[in-house]
């Protein structure tokens, strides 16, 4: 028996690595939650009001979720990094503190003031 996924957070819990890649997919402008709503959104068959998905999309989240998946292993690069992305994830995780990404900010930037991931929070 499956546990059922009621919210963003258990996307999140479940599924950090997709979360990761949508997060390198939306270049840095989706956090870690928001990534986990478009994911459940697009699983459920349901619009989603991101101005990333509304813009891009047209308010349908599979295909970014589809692109996310499709391209996991492309995401490198300035603001497409997917082990910068799934540190945020894991912090957020573990710390249960939502950073603010928005593009055009330096990839991991955060509204609580914590410093981007480090080289050495890369490797765990």
């Amino acid at each position: 028996m499956t546990d059922r996924l009621d919210s963003p957070d258990d996307y999140l819990k479940r599924y950090p690595r997709i979360c990761a890649h949508i997060i390198t997919e939306s270049l840095g402008y989706a956090t870690p939650t928001m990534a986990a709503r478009i994911l459940k959104d697009a699983k459920e068959g349901r619009e989603n009001g991101c101005e990333w998905i509304y813009s891009c999309y047209q308010r349908n989240p599979r295909p970014a979720v589809e692109g996310a998946i499709r391209g996991r292993g492309h995401h490198r690069g300035y603001m497409a990094e997917y082990r910068t992305a799934l540190a945020i994830v894991k912090r957020q995780l573990d710390s249960g503190e939502s950073p603010c990404l928005r593009a055009g900010s330096e990839f991991g930037a955060t509204c609580q003031g914590l410093k981007p991931p480090t080289s050495q929070s890369l490797r765990g």
